[in-house]
Parts: structure tokens; C-alpha cells; sequence
């Protein structure tokens, strides 16, 4: 059976499924899908839905994450835009880490599910990126308070967030940092966001930098575990997100197939093709039973390893694409997004994934 039937065959039941899930949403104008502007029409719509609440599990130790993984394919495919998909996981997942460990953090727990505002996550520095070993951002007590003082950069949704939960040096205990996190209004006092940053993709993704010059805080502001905020919150949202921008990845691939099926037949070599729709495919189960495994435990396994593996048959399904980019100006758009998607993080997942294949080598003896 050719790539060409294969699609067409199966492209009506995956809209009908899609259409299903997100009924009668007002379509996001083109010039609202750019890296400046954020859709929040249809955001608020997507909460109204319950897009952004309902995903927990029964037992409540974490989120449904294969829900999660599935609901974000539907997203890729009924907008073309993997930068509004890691603009929705971001927010569930920031809202998993307040309702885990904020303690006074209700109001905006509620603004954020209503789809009135966003949460952005502050952990990378300017010239040190997110390595904890090269981070200066500090928290100090003042007593009845913290003093936040120091520069992040490439926030995340940055923007257009009303919240923020920063990363910073708290203690330091034989001289290794500590690090806390804390729950920072936008409006607060001390806080200044730059000019928004220029990315190369990613649609409604947007980035900015901050300065907290001696922004004052309550000692409420504090979430989570004092001093454990890199293994809390930082650790685990780099895992978590590898693992569930799998699945949409693939199914940004696959709009990709679909919009050459529809090219006529005899430009492109089916033979070429077919290939590629494979990878898409092992590509999308790969990222669903991933994201089952990570709710199967309260601590979430190390699947680094299973990331690199799947990143490499998506690498392998751009290049078996690229000779037709070309054809159609949305193949280019998506290309750089799945290409951005996959480098996130790259050189942390890949250690990672190296310190489980050490552990596999047999020790002396």
C-alpha cells in the first residue's frame, strides 16, 4: 500500500477524532500565531473546555500524562503549531509543580486555569543557560521576607506571563548551591522584563529576560522544599517535557505528509515517503506509551534514553522530507519548529541518557 493511500485513508477519521475534542473554537487569525502575539481567544476557549484543569490522575500522585500526550497531538494537529502545544504543556505542567508544592499559591492557580493568564518558569541566566554549577541569581532572608536579586534569561512564555516561579541560590552547603523557588507576581516590585527575545520559531512560544533588582517578597512566597527546587521542580520538568512533546512532534511530521499527499502524485517518489510515515508513526507510540510509563510511579522513570532514541527517527523523517520543503511554505514552518523541539535541552538529555549506559558496564572485579 502506497504513502499516498495511506493517508488519505486514514486523514478523515484523525479529523473527525480532532473535531471531537475541540468543538466550535473560534480559529486563531495568522497573525496571532507569531512569536510576539499569543492567541488568547482561543486560549480562554481551550480553558473554558477544561483544557487547562481535569488532567489529574484518580490517586492524584500526578497528572494523567498520557491524556496529556494524547490531547496534544489533537492540539498540533487542529492548529499546525507546536509552539502553541509546548505553550499548553508548559502551563499544565507549572500548574502541577504549584498545586504540589505552592502553599499560598490558590489565586493564581485559579487565574491560570481560567485561561486568564500564564505561568512562566525562570531557571536559565544569562551566559550560564540552566546549569546550576554557573547560576548567581540569589534569595537572601531578610527575617520576615526574601530579597530576590540577579538576571534570568530565555523565560518561557515570558511575555505574557502574570506569574513566575524563580529559581534561585538560597544556602550554600559545602559550597554547593542550594537552590529554592518562589512564586513572583509580574506587578512585584523590583521586577523588570526585558524586551522580548527574537527566536527562530515556534509561534506564540515567546521568550524575555528579567532582572530582580532587590525584589522584595514575603517568606510565603517560597514553594516547595528549601534548598531542593533543582531536584523539585527544575529536574523533573526537563524530563517531563522531552517525553511529552514526543507525541505532537510526531504528529507535526505527520501534517507535514499530509500536506505533500496533497501535492499531485508523480512529483514525489512514494518510495521516498513511505519511509518517513513509519518513523512518524513509531514516532507518535513511542511518545504515548513514554508518557503512560511516567504516571505508572510517583517519581518518574529516567527515559532519556528512550528521548535520544526517538529524536533520531524524527531527525531521520526531516531528512527523508527535506528535498520537498519546499513545495509548500507550512512543510519550512513546520520543519523548524520539530527541528527546535528536538535540540531543547539536547546536551542534558544526552548525559543523562549516558549515566544509564555507564551503569550498564560491568565493574572490575
Amino acid at each position: 500500500m502506497c504513502f499516498f493511500h495511506i493517508v488519505s485513508q486514514t486523514m478523515p477519521r484523525i479529523r473527525t477524532a480532532t473535531a471531537r475534542m475541540l468543538p466550535e473554537l473560534s480559529p486563531p487569525l495568522e497573525r496571532e500565531l507569531t512569536e510576539s502575539n499569543f492567541p488568547l481567544t482561543l486560549w480562554r476557549e481551550l480553558a473554558a473546555l477544561g483544557w487547562l484543569k481535569g488532567f489529574e490522575t484518580p490517586n492524584q500522585l500526578c497528572p494523567d500524562y498520557g491524556q496529556i500526550a494524547q490531547a496534544a497531538m489533537t492540539l498540533t494537529r487542529a492548529y499546525a503549531s507546536p509552539g502553541l502545544t509546548m505553550s499548553w504543556l508548559g502551563q499544565l505542567l507549572k500548574l502541577d509543580i504549584l498545586k504540589r508544592y505552592g502553599n499560598n499559591t490558590l489565586n493564581c492557580i485559579e487565574e491560570i486555569e481560567s485561561g486568564q493568564t500564564l505561568c512562566a518558569l525562570a531557571i536559565s541566566e544569562p551566559n550560564a543557560g540552566a546549569h546550576p554549577k554557573h547560576l548567581t541569581c540569589r534569595a537572601e532572608s531578610t527575617g520576615d521576607g526574601i530579597v530576590l536579586t540577579g538576571k534570568k534569561a530565555y523565560v518561557s512564555q515570558g511575555p505574557h506571563a502574570d506569574w513566575f516561579i524563580v529559581l534561585a541560590i538560597s544556602d550554600e552547603v559545602a559550597d554547593r548551591k542550594q537552590f529554592s523557588a518562589f512564586i513572583v507576581p509580574r506587578s512585584q516590585r523590583g521586577l523588570t522584563l526585558a524586551t522580548p527575545e527574537r527566536g527562530q520559531g515556534l509561534a506564540s512560544h515567546s521568550h524575555c529576560g528579567i532582572t530582580f533588582e532587590r525584589c522584595e517578597l514575603p517568606a510565603a512566597a517560597r514553594i516547595g522544599t528549601p534548598g531542593r527546587a533543582f531536584e523539585e521542580i527544575s529536574q523533573p520538568m526537563r524530563s517531563l517535557e522531552d517525553v511529552l512533546m514526543l507525541a505532537p512532534i510526531a504528529a507535526a511530521i505527520r501534517l507535514q505528509l499530509e500536506l505533500l499527499a496533497g501535492i499531485p502524485e508523480g512529483k514525489i517518489p512514494t518510495e521516498e515517503l513511505t519511509p518517513a510515515f513509519c518513523l512518524s508513526e513509531t514516532v507518535s507510540e513511542l511518545g504515548l506509551l513514554s508518557a503512560r510509563r511516567l504516571g505508572q510511579n510517583a517519581i518518574p522513570p529516567d527515559l532519556s534514553a528512550l528521548v535520544i532514541g526517538a529524536r533520531a527517527l524524527i531527525e531521520q523523517s526531516q531528512s527523508l522530507i527535506a528535498p520537498w520543503m519546499s513545495l509548500h511554505p507550512k512543510l519550512e514552518t513546520l520543519g523548524k519548529d520539530i527541528r527546535l523541539l528536538t535540540s531543547i535541552g539536547q546536551s542534558a538529555t544526552y548525559k543523562r541518557a549516558a549515566r544509564l549506559a555507564r551503569a550498564l558496564a560491568p565493574t572490575g572485579g
